[in-house]
């Protein structure tokens, strides 16, 4: 792990940013069961000229996240006051699978931080599908605490392998991709509790806020692999990127939901197409 912590509101935020001070800056938002280290993983050397903010999302990585109710806007608030306590205005945000629904809220929950979003396989609309069990019964007294616990750390380790493959197909999984992301992390009770509680919630959060994206003004590239089998590029990606005002799809015909692996050079691209827009 490196990077820093930074506390707001009583809870630390993990971060680690990289790049010129002086360069345009870029929020990456990583996706569910995962850290900043996963898109870190992919796309350090390909975003190396930005100054690039790499943030573990509240409450997965080794970021904190506050106690009572939590959803996508809320997540979003507390990014926003992030981004004030580090010194930087104003970004052009950059989010994976789930962390592009994050991103999607920053962009229109706050307009005046966000010049533009440039979204990776998106999660953006309900119906993504019906959450695991063990998601929701990860809520529930009694048996919720005994799978954070007991159940996940012993039994989920043997699983990753398995959702990894699908995550990347039909692209093979880079070699020590489950080590260098630190995949394991999700194993820790309080990180499973807080992806747990996301996804059980997954189709009610972006029901809320699915209706707005007519309201996003910022330029949106939307990166997306029709062989994607997390989430449906014909569901998400393509519909998301008409409904936007200023939204682009880019198709990548052999592309897969990880995308952001074997695809870095078109993640750059967007991202400095964004950037060039912006002046």
């Amino acid at each position: 792990m490196t990077g820093g912590f930074i506390e707001l509101g009583g809870v630390k935020l993990h971060h680690h940013i990289t790049g010129p001070e002086d360069a345009p800056a870029v929020l990456v938002l990583h996706g569910a069961s995962t850290s900043y280290l996963e898109p870190y993983m992919a796309l350090s050397t390909a975003l190396e000229s930005y100054r690039v903010i790499w943030l573990d999302r509240p409450g997965l990585g080794w970021s904190e996240r506050p106690t009572g109710p939590w959803s996508p806007g809320r997540e979003a608030e507390l990014i926003e006051h992030f981004l004030t306590a580090i010194g930087v205005p104003r970004v052009t945000v950059l989010g994976h699978s789930w962390g592009a629904a994050i991103a999607l809220r920053l962009l229109m929950d706050h307009p005046q931080r966000t010049g533009g979003g440039v979204l990776i396989s998106p999660a953006a609309r309900a119906w993504v599908g019906e959450a695991a069990g063990y998601n929701k019964m990860t809520g529930w007294p009694v048996i919720g605490p005994l799978i954070s616990h007991v159940i996940a750390p012993v039994l989920g380790p043997s699983q990753l392998p398995k959702g990894v493959k699908s995550a990347f197909h039909p692209e093979p999984v880079p070699t020590g991709y489950i080590e260098t992301a630190r995949l394991d992390r999700l194993f820790a009770p309080s990180v499973w509790k807080a992806n747990a509680a996301d996804m059980a919630r997954v189709n009610t959060h972006l029901a809320e806020q699915e209706t707005r994206y007519g309201e996003i003004t910022q330029p949106v590239i939307v990166l997306a692999g029709p062989k994607d089998t997390v989430v449906r590029t014909s569901r998400h990606a393509e519909p998301v990127a008409k409904t936007l005002p200023r939204g682009e799809l880019r198709l990548l015909p052999k592309a897969g939901h990880n995308l952001h692996h074997a695809y870095s050079h078109d993640v750059m691209q967007a991202v400095a197409d964004l950037v060039a827009r912006k002046r």
